[in-house]
C-alpha cells in the first residue's frame, strides 16, 4: 500500500508538470528566453516563447529567412544552443516534442 502511494506521488510529479497549460505557465515562469536556436553562423536567432498569447513553436520564420536571404548550404538548417537537462522534470515536454529535431551547437 505504502508503495503504491510513493509511484503515485512520483509518476504524479513528473506528469503534472507537463500538462499542457500547466506546463505552459511554468515554462513562462521558469524557462523565458531559455530555449534558443540558431543557424551556423548565428544570422538568425529565435528564442521560443511561452506567453499565453504566443503560438507554439515554429520553424515559419527561419524557412522565410531562408527564401529571402539564400544563405549558404552550410546556414540552412537550425541548431538548439541549449543543453538537455534530464532533471528538469518541467522541460521533457519541450524536449520531446521540439529539442528532438534540432541538434545541439555550442
Amino acid at each position: 500500500m505504502k508503495k503504491k502511494t510513493i509511484i503515485i506521488v512520483l509518476v504524479s510529479i513528473l506528469l503534472i508538470p507537463n500538462l499542457p497549460f500547466i506546463n505552459k505557465y511554468i515554462a513562462h515562469r521558469l524557462d523565458e528566453g531559455h530555449f534558443r536556436y540558431a543557424n551556423l553562423d548565428g544570422s538568425y536567432v529565435i528564442t521560443q516563447n511561452f506567453s499565453f498569447k504566443s503560438p507554439g513553436f515554429s520553424t515559419f520564420g527561419f524557412n522565410e529567412f531562408i527564401k529571402r536571404t539564400e544563405p549558404a548550404k552550410e546556414n540552412r538548417k537550425l541548431y538548439r544552443l541549449y543543453k538537455i537537462n534530464p532533471l528538469c522534470f518541467w522541460r521533457w515536454k519541450n524536449y520531446l516534442v521540439n529539442s528532438i529535431h534540432f541538434k545541439y551547437k555550442d
